[in-house]
């Protein structure tokens, strides 16, 4: 069976044309994004946002896909376009949202600024 997760990405407009190359490196990341989501908003907030959901997710890095995806969201992190050889965009954290909620309590997750205030989890009492 495996360990599963909840995950959510979101990737802005302007970020999308980097994404897509990454997506392009690894022949099985783009249908994971495209065709083996859960939910797929590709004008999330009327504003241009990709967003994607997946639940019960194996999201171990050990697949090439997810590592493809991992490493995209880790470069966004360093605060740093120009490694990644973007010109317009200041800060590539605030252009991606990865949020992963793993099955144990916790085992959570969350990387990027976008859509922060509506892009999150919460546990909940279930009786």
């Amino acid at each position: 069976m495996g360990y599963r997760s909840e995950v959510a990405l979101a990737v802005s407009k302007e970020l999308m044309p980097h994404f897509l190359t990454v997506l392009a490196k690894e022949p099985a990341a783009r249908p994971m994004i495209f065709k083996g989501c859960d939910h797929l908003d590709q004008d999330y907030n009327g504003e241009g946002t990709l967003l994607v959901v997946w639940h019960e997710i194996k999201w171990y890095d050990t697949y090439p896909e997810i590592k493809a995806i991992q490493d995209f969201i880790e470069d966004c992190e360093l605060e740093d376009a120009e490694h990644m050889g973007l010109k317009d965009i200041e800060y590539p954290s605030e252009h991606v949202r990865f949020v992963r909620l793993g099955e144990d309590f916790d085992d959570c997750e969350t990387k990027g600024t976008l859509h922060d205030w509506d892009i999150g989890m919460s546990r909940a009492l279930s009786y």
